[in-house]
């Protein structure tokens, strides 16, 4: 038997530009570290995608005070999924 977060990864995706993507419409960019030795780049949500992503949740009968809580715990699995599906 499994959860309600089993094959969370499945909603998740890398467009061309290298973003991440979430099946709600949440994009994630990355933004490259001023240090040239590190190994790990930053995410941080494409602003022009956080209309759809909401229209989604909403849809979903999400609560609107929800919203942060949910976009918050895209964030965390969009590092995850792409610290373990690099290109």
């Amino acid at each position: 038997m499994t959860g309600k977060h089993h094959a969370w990864q499945a909603a998740w995706s890398r467009l061309p530009d290298g973003s991440v993507r979430h099946e709600s419409g949440l994009t994630f960019v990355l933004a490259d570290r001023a240090d040239e030795d590190a190994l790990e780049s930053d995410l941080m949500v494409d602003q022009s995608t956080v209309a759809a992503f909401e229209a989604h949740e909403r849809a979903r009968g999400v609560p609107g005070h929800d919203l942060w809580q949910r976009g918050a715990r895209l964030a965390r699995e969009a590092g995850e999924w792409h610290m373990n599906n690099r290109q």
